[in-house]
């Protein structure tokens, strides 16, 4: 009797003539292999950007959009406090054809790929042409200058300082009197 008892769970442990056992195995496959519901994952909300800029983001989106390789440096030069707190100065030519929202964008992107948003303050100049930046007339192009302040609103003249107001200017006109000036402070 024994034996039969033995040989009788044998076969339901194994499945061997049994219908009932085959059916709850394959119901536990068919648990087994069935994943889990997923989450749907949040879909971002895509962030607008503004011309002419008013914030941080938009002069940060507008950058995202530009090709920094549209300028040519002519110069580049550190003024400000020596070994203080020096201030990048780039001047730069871009292409005739590029003007408005496309100058903004593109100066926006050579500005920050070059890191010249520093805590000391720097100023990006851009020309039509060779020319124009020979003859000492000021920018034909645009301009971004970048003015910081300390949190006394004295002009930054500390290079690890925190706590600092970022003003850019945005120009894209020329020095010679059709300017496009966007202040953005942050």
């Amino acid at each position: 009797m024994f034996l039969l008892i033995v040989a009788a769970l044998n076969a339901v442990t194994h499945g061997s003539g049994n219908t009932n056992t085959s059916n709850s195995n394959t119901q536990q496959q068919a648990q087994a292999t069935t994943a889990p519901a997923q989450k749907p994952t949040a879909t971002p909300t895509p962030q607008v950007v503004h011309y002419p800029p008013k914030t941080k983001a938009d002069l940060q989106g507008l950058a995202a959009k530009g090709d920094a390789s549209a300028l040519s440096v002519l110069d580049s030069q550190s003024t400000g406090l020596t070994g203080v707190c020096p201030q990048p100065r780039v001047d730069a030519v871009v292409s005739t054809t590029i003007t408005g929202e496309q100058l903004a964008k593109d100066m926006l992107a050579y500005f920050y790929r070059q890191n010249m948003d520093t805590p000391c303050g720097s100023v990006l100049f851009v020309y039509y042409s060779k020319a124009d930046y020979n003859a000492g007339n000021g920018y034909t192009a645009g301009r971004i200058l970048l003015d910081t302040t300390d949190a006394s609103g004295q002009s930054n003249t500390d290079p690890n300082a925190t706590n600092i107001t970022y003003t850019v200017t945005l120009d894209t006109g020329s020095a010679l009197g059709a300017e496009q000036e966007y202040v953005v402070t942050y």
